[in-house]
């Protein structure tokens, strides 16, 4: 007869340790949640003069959060090389992301569909090279002047496939040309 007892209180034991595994997840949860809206926060005073002049936009949407910057903040007009003006907000970017865990960052480089000519041509013969040498530029930076841990990084180029406007005007091939750090959770 004791022995039943026992086993009762047993199963209503690893019920409360399973309760408090749930709860302590949710918990866990919710802080990285609010870690990753601090980051976005910290991230929104850094870059508050370039997000007023357009030249950023951060979004957050679940476990994803964005930075979108129009090309030509980082890049002189057909080049892959970090201008001044690129680092400077570059390093405004590495002063909160240095800070980050259990986050990955992607850096991705997106263009216009206009083809490429000129002497560029050599070395990017379409828009998947050009975004991705870009992309590959700012990870590099990130990794060398930034010390943001390699293992973490990663740069993706997408060409002109995933516009985020019509390239029927200059304001849409002007909004396609953009990169895009993003910080997302960890691969399993």
């Amino acid at each position: 007869e004791g022995r039943a007892n026992k086993e009762g209180s047993g199963s209503e034991t690893d019920e409360l340790i399973a309760k408090n595994n749930e709860l302590s997840l949710k918990a866990e949860k919710a802080e990285q949640l609010e870690k990753a809206t601090q980051t976005y926060q910290d991230l929104q005073k850094k870059l508050e003069k370039e997000i007023r002049e357009g030249q950023v936009k951060i979004t957050e949407m679940k476990n994803r959060l964005t930075m979108t910057m129009v090309d030509k903040i980082i890049f002189p007009s057909g080049s892959t090389e970090i201008s001044k003006e690129g680092q400077k907000v570059l390093d405004k970017v590495i002063s909160i992301l240095k800070d980050v865990k259990d986050k990955r960052i992607q850096v991705e480089g997106h263009t216009d569909n206009v083809k490429i000519v000129s002497d560029l041509k050599k070395r990017f013969p379409t828009n998947w090279e050009l975004s991705t040498a870009r992309a590959t530029e700012v990870v590099r930076y990130l990794q060398e002047a930034g010390g943001i841990n390699p293992t973490i990084l990663s740069a993706t180029g997408y060409g002109e496939y995933q516009p985020v406007a019509p390239n029927d005007t200059d304001e849409g091939k002007h909004a396609n040309r953009r990169i895009e750090i993003v910080l997302l959770p960890p691969l399993k």
